[in-house]
């Protein structure tokens, strides 16, 4: 009976590492896609992204260390794949478990920013669609602050 309650506890474990890592899966998958430029710039010492900078401070508390920054750009006439890729992204977010920490929208303008704390530390996600066949997906990791 131990054997079987450590299989299945096993089972959700990797289930779970499993389904965190759905916004890892779309840089993967769409960084070598031409109709995307793809960034990505490991540590913080980057000024590429200064001015999409979430900060180093929520809710009042230090986030740590950013340890790295991907950001997917996308510019398309294909409105088919745009709806399709904002879908996909939703989706992981729900998935990831990500909480929506700031929304706003001006006509087909959307900016969307969300958060969630991991045992790696703190991810960051800002999708910006400016409703004119260009999307702008930005994922920061920090580490914890010690």
């Amino acid at each position: 009976m131990k054997k079987i309650i450590s299989a299945i506890l096993m089972v959700f474990a990797f289930a779970a590492t499993i389904s965190a890592q759905q916004i890892e899966k779309i840089f993967d998958k769409y960084q070598e896609d031409e109709r995307f430029q793809y960034v990505y710039k490991k540590g913080s010492n980057s000024t590429s992204f200064n001015n999409l900078n979430f900060g180093d401070v929520f809710d009042g508390e230090r986030t740590g260390k950013m340890i790295n920054k991907k950001m997917l750009i996308l510019n398309t006439k294909e409105v088919n794949f745009e709806k399709s890729f904002t879908n996909e992204v939703d989706n992981a977010l729900k998935s990831d478990k990500y909480e929506n920490i700031s929304y706003v929208r001006n006509g087909k303008n959307r900016v969307s920013e969300y958060y969630r704390e991991t045992s790696r530390g703190i991810d960051k996600v800002q999708f910006i669609d400016n409703g004119s066949n260009n999307i702008l997906l930005v994922w920061r990791s920090y580490e914890k602050q010690k």
